[in-house]
């Protein structure tokens, strides 16, 4: 076993003090007479080739009371607490820790955590819903060993590559974690056939391995003129990404992630190693491509389509006003200006952008590509939209409009593509997908939709709103492919998110008020838009009480099949993902089955 971390017993002393022996009906936890004996992990060790890692919190070495107390270290973690690659680089660690119970802020010298929390250092460090060990899974023969070894001792298994998951789902109580950061390799093909296929043309492709992220495979298709379709942000990793549908600055024209993906190998809750594709375990390959990550299996290589790199044409836009008290002005002027957006897009812009408030300002952006355009293309396009804020510039409001081309999508993606800033407090988010007659048929049903779903909350500060029009439409590639992902993603031109923050301080009790604020306010706003979509799975509110037909809507009931399938025994478990309504977790955090419920 790896042995650059102490066993620190007195992690998990006072979290599992209280649990006794349970039942078979729930998953084994440390402390009960089922769990793995120092003989049996040693042998998983062995079996691992010594990469079985003991879970520890990094911020541990703060804490006075931990046997690792490290002043030096502690420096080096609260440094390093907002950045992704921190979290990414660690067995155990999550971009947004208020999911494991922020069990173990950075702590300065005075018990003030780094996000404010003054009695952090007095409430102490504790394992929290960190895995309770995990694999450096760098090999399938790893990935294989981890899984038959959670399945044989009843234990949760978990499945981490960066930790980025805005809902929690790479951090799970009690269990084991396969960690497949590290698990790299990036191969192109000219004519790629899928294994066991016999027809259908050969296409350039590339497999990539589990732990590939996002900047990586953008830059390794730049050298050669190619493009794949990926996240905007630099450190998320390809296979969490794909696994829940998958938007990107690319999506727009050449489908989402899950529409990409022409093949992978997955490992089965029994253990097997599972090649998918549309002529083999379809049913799994259909599953994967939007069913979400963590649910049927760890997912250890995905082939993935590439294409010729185009060059790029952007438009900038930016339109504030000069008197943040007319909200009905500014939110008149949106609704206007965004009913053009199905035309735009229609016309081949895609991109991001969104609207940030404060007591002093509104203002709405946006940042739209051209793939491929010809000269002039944008300008045609955004005529109708200068053409009606002409006359109001200048008075409460302002506008800039600006275009700029660029050889390549990676010289442009480089140059304005963000590191996330992470762990730095607790929030919850919401979307939904809206179609083109979300903008057009109401205006004013828009304009107070909008201002609904960002109107001061539990916080008294205004929420902002992200705009994302990266949806396919019917002309993109890819689009006729049949994936799990929600359907709504067909009609839809944009994904539309909401947060909502709060102290990474408060307990899941604590934060309740702030989660029924995005639930039952803010993400219903954006449902009286469009009452029969859904929502983008990786960036949902897990809270939504309609959640299986929000996530995936029509394709419910098969992924269900398909998961009692494949995973009887609920091997893989996370908040609001497929299957989870048959366990439940108890004030503890064990899991266990729900009585009544099949599964």
């Amino acid at each position: 076993m790896r042995t650059h971390r102490a066993f620190l017993s007195i992690l998990f002393a006072v979290q599992y003090a209280e649990l006794g022996t349970s039942a078979q009906t729930c998953k084994c936890v440390p402390g009960e007479d089922c769990w793995p004996s120092r003989p049996e992990l040693d042998l998983l060790n062995s079996t691992v080739k010594g990469n079985l890692i003991q879970g520890v919190p990094p911020a541990s070495v703060c804490y006075l009371a931990q046997p690792n107390y490290d002043t030096q270290q502690c420096d080096t973690v609260i440094a390093s607490w907002f950045d992704p690659y921190f979290h990414a680089n660690d067995p155990i660690s999550i971009d947004y820790p208020w999911w494991n119970n922020n069990s173990c802020p950075p702590i300065f010298a005075n018990g003030t955590s780094v996000t404010g929390d003054a009695n952090a250092g007095a409430k102490g460090c504790h394992i929290g819903d960190h895995p309770v060990y995990a694999v450096n899974a760098t090999s399938e023969e790893a990935v294989i060993a981890a899984v038959q070894f959670a399945s044989k001792h009843n234990i949760r298994l978990n499945v981490k590559s960066t930790g980025h998951s805005l809902l929690g789902r790479s951090t799970a109580f009690g269990s084991l974690s396969v960690w497949t950061h590290h698990s790299r390799g990036i191969k192109w093909h000219e004519d790629f056939q899928p294994d066991s296929c016999t027809s259908g043309a050969a296409q350039r492709a590339v497999t990539l391995a589990a732990g590939e992220r996002t900047r990586d495979v953008y830059e390794a298709a730049a050298k050669r003129n190619l493009v794949v379709s990926g996240s905007a942000a630099r450190d998320i990793g390809i296979v969490g990404w794909f696994t829940g549908g998958g938007h990107g600055p690319l999506t727009g024209d050449y489908g989402l992630g899950a529409d990409n993906i022409i093949e992978a190998r997955i490992v089965t809750p029994d253990g097997q190693l599972r090649v998918v594709n549309s002529c083999q375990n379809s049913d799994l390959f259909w599953a994967i491509r939007g069913g979400g990550g963590g649910t049927f299996g760890v997912v250890t290589q995905v082939t993935m389509k590439a294409y010729p790199a185009p060059n790029v044409t952007r438009h900038t836009f930016s339109l504030t006003t000069t008197d943040p008290s007319d909200e009905v002005g500014f939110w008149n002027s949106v609704a206007n200006v965004w009913s053009y957006l199905p035309s735009l897009r229609s016309g081949g812009l895609q991109g991001y952008g969104g609207i940030s408030q404060s007591a002093s300002s509104r203002s709405m952006t946006w940042s739209f590509n051209l793939y491929g355009g010809t000269s002039g293309a944008i300008e045609k396009l955004i005529e109708p939209i200068i053409k009606y804020l002409d006359p109001k510039n200048g008075t409460s409001l302002i506008y800039k409009s600006g275009i700029a081309s660029y050889p390549d999508f990676f010289t442009l993606w480089n140059s304005t593509a963000s590191v996330d800033l992470v762990a730095n407090t607790g929030s919850i988010f919401g979307s939904r997908l809206l179609p083109a007659e979300s903008f057009t048929t109401d205006l004013s049903r828009l304009a107070g939709a909008l201002k609904n779903a960002t109107a001061p909350g539990l916080n008294n500060r205004p929420s902002g709103l992200g705009l994302f029009m990266v949806a396919p439409q019917s002309s993109s590639n890819n689009t006729s492919a049949d994936i799990s992902a929600t359907p709504a993603w067909r009609d839809a031109i944009l994904h539309m998110g909401v947060s909502v923050p709060f102290s990474d301080a408060l307990s899941f009790t604590e934060a309740q008020p702030y989660l029924d604020e995005m639930t039952y306010k803010r993400v219903e706003a954006l449902k009286t838009l469009a009452p029969d979509s859904g929502a983008y799975l990786n960036e949902a509110d897990p809270f939504d009480p309609d959640w299986q037909a929000s996530f995936w809507g029509q394709n419910y009931e098969r992924l269900a099949r398909i998961k009692k399938t494949y995973d009887p025994d609920g091997l893989l478990w996370c908040v609001s993902c497929v299957g989870s309504e048959r366990w439940a977790r108890t004030k503890s955090g064990q899991l266990c089955r729900v009585e009544g419920v099949e599964g």
